[in-house]
């Protein structure tokens, strides 16, 4: 398997709107995948965000998989979320997406992201990623998640990996990097938890941690549905990453622009991002229609960035 699975840096998170009539088929996939693979290092597959009750919207489906692969790039990293309600279910929609990929004789860089803790404890967690992995051929993202398992209600359930158990998990080879969001200070003892596997990254999974320390292998962003370019700008010059679109003439004032941009955007978008991005774009035309159900702050804040962005 290549390493370009887990390049350093910009992976978008794909905005999925699923149509109403029937929730495996997502709207605008073509146009939004053409807009940002010119910026972006990779796309993540993550309807567990995009969808309003995690319980109900969970892993990414076949024909969400197969329609990625026929509209990215060959080259193009995808990350794909397979988790379910348990591991029993996980397992299953791990081998259901791997015969896709068997059916369309895919071989490119692809790998799958699970949040363990959603339905699995620290225990045991190293023995059963190893089972899981015996038979797939691609590697795997642990996606360290606690907002999502608050979702879920359960104030007894760990939210978070513990680092005993890390260090554990990346004695499996295939196991290729962590996304991390929440505390910045569990994230940098994450890092020294991985220092026997060079190979292995850790990515920021919140963009605002990674806008005030990135991390040294890169974002998952979900603003850079909207402002791709300017992502990819702060991305590639956070990581100390050669961007040869950016010449040296005016390029502070590039990245100082790109910055502000990026961070009033976050700023709007950030108390309801899975409705108010989709209604973005929708308003921009690369979807069919916006997001129903909106609340008035989420009314105000799409207003706002239409004002600010009324074209892509």
């Amino acid at each position: 398997m290549s390493t370009t699975v887990t390049p350093r840096g910009l992976i978008c998170s794909l905005a999925l709107v699923p149509n109403p009539k029937n929730r495996s088929v997502y709207r605008g996939l073509e146009s939004l995948i053409a807009r940002l693979q010119p910026a972006v290092a990779g796309l993540f597959l993550d309807p567990m965000f995009w969808c309003p009750d995690a319980n109900h919207c969970g892993p990414a489906s076949s024909s969400l998989l197969e329609e990625a692969i026929d509209l990215a790039p060959k080259d193009l990293p995808l990350w794909v979320r397979i988790t379910g309600t348990s591991a029993e279910q996980t397992t299953h929609i791990c081998h259901q997406l791997e015969n896709v990929c068997r059916r369309l004789k895919y071989r490119g860089p692809l790998a799958w992201v699970d949040t363990p803790l959603f339905y699995h404890s620290n225990r045991g967690l190293p023995e059963y990623y190893q089972a899981l992995l015996a038979d797939t051929e691609f590697n795997l993202i642990i996606d360290n998640n606690p907002q999502l398992i608050r979702k879920i209600g359960d104030t007894t359930k760990r939210k978070n990996i513990r680092t005993a158990v890390l260090k554990k998990l990346v004695q499996e080879p295939r196991l290729v990097a962590l996304v991390h969001r929440g505390d910045l200070r569990r994230g940098i003892n994450y890092q020294r938890a991985v220092r026997s596997r060079s190979d292995f990254l850790v990515y920021d999974g919140e963009e605002s941690n990674f806008l005030k320390r990135p991390s040294a292998s890169g974002v998952i962003s979900i603003g850079a549905n909207l402002l791709p370019h300017e992502w990819r700008t702060i991305t590639l010059a956070s990581l100390n990453l050669e961007d040869s679109h950016l010449g040296k003439a005016g390029s502070f004032r590039h990245l100082w622009e790109a910055g502000q941009r990026v961070r009033t955007l976050q700023k709007h978008y950030k108390q309801g991002p899975a409705s108010i991005i989709p209604a973005v774009l929708a308003a921009w035309g690369l979807i069919s229609e916006k997001s129903k159900g909106l609340i008035p702050e989420e009314e105000r804040a799409t207003e706002r960035i239409l004002e600010l962005l009324p074209e892509p």
